[in-house]
C-alpha cells in the first residue's frame, strides 16, 4: 500500500480555486457565513489556510465568487443566447426551468438564503447581489418579454409585473427549501419542484393570452 504521508497526492493548482469554492459554499449552507471560519474552509479544501489567501482575500470574497459562478454567468451567457431565431415562450420556458435546477433543487439556493439572511452585517453582499444578480435577470427577462411583444407572440404587458411573477417565486422558494422546509414537519411548499411548472405555464398562458372585449367591464359578473 501507498503511504499517502511519504508520497502525497499531487493536485493541479487551477483546481484549488474550484476546490476552496466548493468547501465554503458547503460551509456556509452548513454553519452560516458569519460563522463559517476562513481556517475551516481552507481544511475542508485539503489545504493550508496561507493557500486559501493566495486565491481569495477575505469570506466576502469567496461568497462574490459563488455568486459570479452560480448566477452571474448562467445570466450572462442567458443574455447572448437571446436571438430573433427562438421563440420567446420557448426561450422563457428554458429560463425558468434553468433556474429551478439550479437555484430551487442545487445547492446554489443555499447562497440566496444566506444573502438575505447575512445582507445586515454585510451589505456590501446585498449591493454585489443586487448588481451582479437582480438587476442582470430583470433585463433578461424583460429583454424576452418585449422580444415577444414585437413579434406579436405575447400581448403588450409592462415587463416588470411579469418580471417579479416569473423571479419572485423562485427566491421565495429558495427560501423556502433552505431556511423553513429542514425545520418543518409540513409538505406544502411555495411554488415547489413539481408545481413550479404548472405556476410558469399559468403565468405564460396570461402573458400570451388577448385582451377581453373592450365592451365587458372587468369587474362584470356574469351569471
Amino acid at each position: 500500500m501507498i503511504n499517502r504521508t511519504a508520497f502525497p497526492i499531487r493536485r493541479h493548482k487551477q483546481a484549488r480555486p474550484q476546490e476552496l469554492l466548493d468547501a465554503a459554499l458547503s460551509l456556509f449552507i452548513e454553519k452560516g457565513f458569519a460563522a463559517a471560519r476562513i481556517d475551516e474552509i481552507a481544511a475542508r479544501a485539503g489545504v493550508c489556510k496561507g493557500t486559501l489567501y493566495l486565491y481569495f482575500d477575505s469570506k466576502e470574497d469567496l461568497l462574490k465568487a459563488l455568486i459570479a459562478q452560480r448566477f452571474s454567468s448562467r445570466v450572462a451567457i442567458s443574455l447572448h443566447e437571446t436571438t430573433d431565431v427562438r421563440a420567446s415562450p420557448d426561450m422563457l420556458r428554458e429560463l425558468i426551468a434553468t433556474w429551478q435546477s439550479e437555484f430551487v433543487a442545487g445547492e446554489a439556493g443555499g447562497i440566496v438564503n444566506l444573502l438575505f439572511t447575512e445582507a445586515r452585517n454585510f451589505p456590501v453582499l446585498a449591493n454585489f447581489w443586487m448588481r451582479e444578480v437582480i438587476t442582470p435577470t430583470r433585463l433578461l427577462v424583460s429583454r424576452i418579454v418585449k422580444h415577444g411583444i414585437e413579434r406579436a407572440e405575447f400581448r403588450a404587458v409592462d415587463p416588470d409585473i411579469v418580471v417579479d411573477a416569473l423571479v419572485l417565486p423562485l427566491i421565495a422558494a429558495c427560501l423556502h427549501r433552505h431556511a423553513i422546509a429542514p425545520y418543518s414537519t409540513l409538505d406544502a411548499v411555495p411554488c415547489g419542484h413539481a408545481d413550479f411548472n404548472g405556476y410558469f405555464e399559468f403565468v405564460l398562458e396570461g402573458l400570451m393570452d388577448r385582451p377581453a372585449d373592450s365592451s365587458q367591464s372587468p369587474n362584470r359578473i356574469t351569471a
